[in-house]
């Protein structure tokens, strides 16, 4: 009975947000509509631009250094299963 309730659980939050795609509330759509119509073009700041490059150059770095990092544990823990085994399979474990 618990897995049941469970599944019927897990199925409504899945089926939610498409049955609240499938009818938009009028509120909504009309201010998105209302916000497209009047919207002007911007010109981008030159300086906020580069900014936002900066910053963008900086989160990269900052990815692609803890994509090393991540990596080499990856590694490691490789390395270690093959000289020990699997931590999780052992003779006297219940």
């Amino acid at each position: 009975m618990r897995p049941l309730i469970r599944s019927l659980f897990l199925l409504s939050l899945s089926a939610a947000p498409l049955a609240l795609a499938a009818n938009p509330s009028p509120v909504a759509s009309a201010a998105a509509v209302s916000a497209t119509s009047t919207a002007v073009p911007v010109q981008p700041q030159s300086e906020g631009l580069d900014q936002v490059e900066a910053d963008v150059r900086e989160l990269e770095t900052t990815f692609d250094s803890l994509r090393r990092e991540v990596t080499m544990i990856q590694e490691q823990d490789d390395a270690r299963t093959l000289l020990i085994g699997d931590p999780d399979v052992h003779p006297l474990w219940p």
